[in-house]
C-alpha cells in the first residue's frame, strides 16, 4: 500500500511534469491558455500511466464536467463518473478512482489495464485528470477555468 507521503511525491511528480510542459510552451513562444492547461494535465495523467503500463491509451479528453473539488489529494474522491457508463461500470471506475488516491496512479493504471475496457479505461482517465485538476487548482498550481 503506497503511503501518503509516496502519494504526495505522485501529485508533486504530475506538478512538475504539468510545469514542465507550460516551460516548454513558453519557451516556443505560447502561454498556454487556462483551458490548455487541463488538456496537459491529461496528457501528463496519461504519459505518467503509461511508464507503469505501456498499453494504457485512453482517447482524447472529454468536454470540461463540473466534478466537486476534494478538500485534500488523500481522501478518495466523490465525483460521479460520466452518465454515458452503466451504474456497473460507474461503480468500477469509481472504484479505480479511489485506489488512484489511496494506493496510488500505479495501483489503479494496473487494475484498469487488466479490465481491458476501453470506456472504463477513458471514463477512469477523465474523472482522475478531473480531481488532479481540482486539486493542483487548489494548490494554486492551475488556474480554475
Amino acid at each position: 500500500m503506497e503511503t501518503p507521503t509516496s502519494l504526495e511525491q505522485e501529485i508533486a511528480d504530475i506538478e512538475r511534469r504539468l510545469a514542465e510542459k507550460k516551460a516548454l510552451r513558453q519557451v516556443q513562444g505560447e502561454r498556454p491558455v487556462v483551458q490548455e492547461e487541463k488538456g496537459m494535465l491529461h496528457e501528463v495523467v496519461s504519459e505518467k500511466a503509461q511508464e507503469s503500463a505501456p498499453s494504457y491509451q485512453p482517447s482524447a479528453p472529454l468536454p470540461q464536467s463540473s466534478l466537486p473539488a476534494i478538500d485534500n489529494v488523500l481522501p478518495p474522491p466523490v465525483s460521479e463518473p460520466p452518465s454515458y457508463l452503466s451504474d456497473e461500470l460507474k461503480t468500477k471506475v469509481q472504484d479505480l478512482v479511489n485506489i488512484a488516491f489511496t494506493k496510488g496512479l500505479t495501483e489503479a493504471v494496473k487494475e484498469v489495464s487488466k479490465m481491458n475496457n476501453p470506456a472504463i479505461l477513458d471514463a477512469f482517465h477523465d474523472v482522475l485528470v478531473d480531481q488532479l485538476y481540482d486539486v493542483l487548482v487548489e494548490r494554486g498550481k492551475l488556474e480554475k477555468i
